[in-house]
């Protein structure tokens, strides 16, 4: 039974090829254990889109906070997007690490999100 429940949401819902622009990634994950947890994220991308405007960078990791039972809590990153953005549907990785007390990973749930990228105009 998963510990986790994850959403994902992208805003706008679509990157433009071939220019630099931006989406900005909404992971909302609740706890659906009995235990609270720390929690963060990894992203994971690939190639031809980035998290960082300015140069090439892949996989990223976000703290979201105390997740107590039954509770949700949202992280945010942004996705951009440059000249070498071609249209495609992009698959990107989302890995949720849930700590214990004990400080060790008690509970990881991954998720795939497609990330649309469409040329203007089409």
């Amino acid at each position: 039974m998963p510990v986790f429940n994850i959403a994902t949401r992208f805003h706008p819902i679509r990157l433009t090829a071939f220019m630099k622009n931006s989406v900005e990634l909404s992971v909302e994950v609740e706890n659906k254990s009995g235990e609270p947890y720390w929690t963060e994220f990894d992203v994971t991308v690939p190639e031809a889109v980035s998290l960082a405007p300015d140069r090439q960078l892949q996989r990223g990791r976000l703290r979201v906070g105390i997740i107590n039972s039954g509770e949700c809590l949202t992280g945010k990153c942004k996705v951009y997007g440059s000249s070498a953005s071609y249209p495609d549907l992009y698959t990107l990785k989302v890995t949720v690490y849930g700590f214990g007390r004990d400080g060790a990973i008690s509970a990881r749930e991954e998720r795939k999100v497609e990330l649309r990228c469409e040329q203007l105009g089409r």
